[in-house]
């Protein structure tokens, strides 16, 4: 075990030229991601949480190397994967999977699940014939189905149990990380359960990472160890599971956790923010949060706040004393991504 964690994100940064603009037309870029970092502990689950268009997506795609980062450094066991190609390339995918949102849009059709599966050991581990018919038939039994349904195609199979059949895939090239990009949001309420009770024991048996992607709260609450909070292509939360849950400090962070449904009809829902998420195309001066933000301070649209750490393994991006009440701001430190904010009482 060393202190290097297995994957860490430090200013990350995406960029996309604005729709229909011409190289040098001057027009803005739309800021997708703007300077994120996080890092993700060997058998543990980072979890980023937060509004579609928040830059989510965008964040998997460059941890899975499918679009490269405008700017920041993507480090796999401390080394820069980011500018990776070749060989080493091959050799990151091998120790990076993904299980996406759809598992029917994420299989194909025309593929029988014993190809869907072996496709990657074929590739990678040149497994043919009987070998790879029992590897594959040990792949679906670790995820709970029957070895002989390798024969079927994915439509002959339940929501749950193609995704269940993704994660096998997902298993086959024996990773340390796996991407989860909303991995039951697709599936009915009742089988949730089950996938994510699933990932939770592979997690165990075999010791793997977890970077997990959702809007849903709970399943984060359920899943996760550290948690990320994401508004405009910005962290702007980040802490343990338990300290986050137990004292969020962020506007936004409060604003989602009050938007969950409560099972109790006498409960009155909390008061969810108002006006429409920031544009990344234009997001807003100063802090990106302040124009649905009730504790916003005429200083909130002029300077841009940073991290700071309000608690110990529990950072914020600090705007005002209003926005984070100074009895819950004890501590200023240093974020992991380098910058340096002192707090004023």
């Amino acid at each position: 075990m060393t202190d290097i964690p297995l994957l860490e994100v430090r200013n990350l940064i995406k960029h996309f030229p604005s729709s229909g603009g011409l190289v040098g037309s001057g027009r803005s870029p739309v800021r997708a991601v703007d300077g994120i970092s996080f890092a993700v502990e060997e058998g543990k689950t980072h979890a980023i949480v937060g509004e579609s268009g928040c830059g989510k997506s965008t964040t998997v795609n460059m941890i899975l190397l499918l679009e490269r980062p405008t700017a920041g450094q993507i480090l796999f066991r401390g080394r820069d994967v980011s500018g990776f190609d070749g060989e080493g390339l091959r050799a990151f995918r091998r120790s990076v999977q993904a299980v996406f949102q759809d598992p029917y849009s994420s299989l194909s059709p025309r593929m029988r699940v014993r190809d869907i599966i072996g496709e990657p050991l074929q590739i990678h581990e040149r497994l043919r014939g009987r070998a790879l018919d029992r590897r594959v038939g040990e792949l679906l039994a670790q995820v709970g189905l029957n070895e002989d349904k390798g024969q079927r195609y994915p439509h002959q199979f339940s929501g749950g149990q193609r995704q269940r059949i993704a994660i096998a895939r997902a298993l086959a090239l024996k990773p340390q990380l796996i991407v989860l990009d909303e991995p039951v949001s697709a599936l009915d309420v009742s089988i949730r359960a089950q996938v994510l009770n699933l990932l939770s024991d592979l997690q165990e048996e075999l010791g793997l990472a977890y970077l997990l992607i959702s809007h849903d709260l709970a399943i984060v609450e359920h899943m996760s160890h550290t948690v990320a909070v994401m508004y405009a292509g910005q962290i702007v939360e980040t802490a343990r599971q338990d300290l986050l849950f137990a004292n969020p400090l962020h506007p936004y962070t409060r604003t989602l956790m009050a938007a969950v449904p409560n099972p109790d009809p006498d409960i009155p829902m909390g008061e969810v923010p108002g006006g429409e998420p920031a544009s990344p195309a234009s997001p807003p001066p100063g802090c990106r949060f302040h124009p649905r933000c009730k504790t916003a301070e005429p200083s909130s649209s002029q300077i841009e706040p940073h991290l700071v750490e309000a608690a110990p393994f529990h950072f914020v991006r600090y705007c005002s004393m209003r926005c984070t009440p100074v009895e819950r701001m004890k501590v200023s430190a240093t974020h992991p991504d380098g910058e340096i904010r002192r707090i004023s009482s």
